[in-house]
């Protein structure tokens, strides 16, 4: 299949050099190279990263020569931690036999109330020791605590948690409580509306639930080449920022406050402002609201700014009666803002697996001065043609002075094309320091 679709994307099999038998054995030639120094590779790798890459940290332990624990996280993801760390989510998302390892990613909301992921690690057990050693990694590398730790009701987590993250509040995720809940009570007493309304006093109502990696190879380098899927997350990240930069807003109300919410939020929330901003005054309940002009604050009994970071559609209508005109800066928290995020870190995740610093520039600089063009010609027909076709002139000249003999295995100790194709760092390992669990 596999084959089947590289040959339809690329008009025809006389255009894919390797054949059919060569995909077949793929897998099996990868596994023959790389035996039981996938462990090793690892570590060279993610050691590699950390020499060569800006900001970037990574940990690892080792239990008698057996790789134990392991934690590691980008300038991105340090980046991301800096501006929405107040709370995060974190749970072991897949084990697929008792010999391998147990993903545990760290998650946050981002500006546009999306997940994100601020640090992962791998843990060869989940024991409190373990998720001790994973929570202290994690500070290290961030240097602050969370306000917030959301988890599933795991009580080696819960420990490690009381242990290193001691101003931490924790709470239990609502979606794996409710989850538990519809197995053990009855469809009466679940939609039960007081007992829901007493139900979620115990536990804050927020679904994040990280996504479920898959792993289906065997070896844990194949499993940690499965976990970048990370990127799908900046990559989403990048589109909306884009649409939010680039979106005209037909304003619905004359109001300065609106116009004001639109150059400064996202979509998400410059939505949710106009809609508290055009709201009626009447309130099915009764709030207090308090209000200093002069000193632009003010102040609501529902406390929505503490739990939300933006004001509520109380404070909205009594500001417009005080005749206050836009929102006071202090309530425009930067978590919240389109520019939360340097443009200096948006290609980042661009990085070259290699070691050589001048080829990773390189690579850093094509792929941002691409992107650059591809946005400029995206919406004119004819520059956005002009532009494939000097690019398919240049993929020309490139491809007839390389050697693309093969885009396959070379042969079956072929080690470099292996290392490349799971992108981990060459040349392979002869000794064994770190053995997998």
């Amino acid at each position: 299949m596999a084959h089947k679709l590289r040959a339809s994307l690329r008009g025809g099999y006389e255009f894919v050099k390797p054949k059919v038998v060569d995909y077949k054995n793929l897998r099996r030639d990868i596994n023959r190279v790389i035996g039981y120094k996938d462990d090793q590779m690892i570590v060279n790798t993610m050691n590699d990263r950390r020499a060569h890459y800006p900001n970037y940290s990574f940990e690892f332990n080792c239990q008698d020569d057996v790789l134990d624990c392991m934690f590691w996280a980008d300038e991105m993801e340090k980046a991301y931690y800096a501006e929405f760390g107040d709370v995060i989510s974190f749970d072991a998302t897949f084990r697929t036999n008792k010999y391998q390892m147990v993903f545990v990613p760290f998650t946050a909301i981002d500006h546009h109330k999306k997940s994100v992921i601020v640090g992962a690690g791998l843990l060869s057990n989940e024991s409190i020791e373990s998720y001790s050693w994973l929570l202290k990694a994690f500070l290290t590398t961030h240097g602050k605590e969370p306000t917030l730790v959301l988890t599933d009701q795991d009580a080696a987590i819960k420990q490690a948690i009381e242990n290193i993250f001691p101003n931490s509040k924790h709470r239990l995720c609502m979606w794996h409580i409710m989850k538990k809940l519809k197995n053990k009570i009855s469809d009466d007493l679940f939609t039960d509306t007081n007992f829901r309304k007493r139900f979620s006093k115990l536990v804050w109502d927020m679904n994040m639930k990280p996504d479920v990696f898959e792993a289906k190879w065997g070896l844990l380098m194949k499993e940690f080449n499965l976990l970048r899927r990370g990127q799908r997350q900046r990559n989403t990240q990048r589109e909306l920022d884009k649409a939010s930069k680039k979106a005209s807003y037909k304003m619905q109300t004359p109001r300065e406050i609106e116009l004001q919410a639109s150059k400064v939020y996202t979509n998400g929330w410059e939505v949710y402002i106009v809609q508290h901003n055009n709201t009626k005054s009447e309130f099915k309940n009764e709030f207090k609201v308090g209000i200093k002009a002069e000193e632009k604050e003010i102040n609501c009994s529902c406390e929505h700014f503490k739990r939300m970071s933006v004001l509520c559609r109380h404070a909205f209508t009594i500001m417009m009666r005080c005749g206050v005109k836009g929102i006071p800066e202090r309530y425009i928290l930067k978590r919240w803002r389109k520019d939360v995020i340097s443009k200096n870190y948006r290609f980042s995740s661009l990085q070259s697996d290699s070691g050589d610093c001048e080829n990773m520039k390189l690579l850093n600089d094509s792929y941002y001065n691409f992107e650059l063009c591809l946005d400029i010609v995206r919406d004119d027909k004819k520059k956005l043609a002009l532009f494939a076709e000097k690019q398919q002139m240049l993929l020309k000249e490139v491809e007839s002075e390389s050697d693309c003999t093969s885009a396959g295995l070379r042969s079956n100790t072929d080690g470099e094309v292996v290392c490349k194709l799971m992108g981990v760092s060459f040349p392979i390992p002869k000794e064994i320091n770190n053995h997998v669990p």
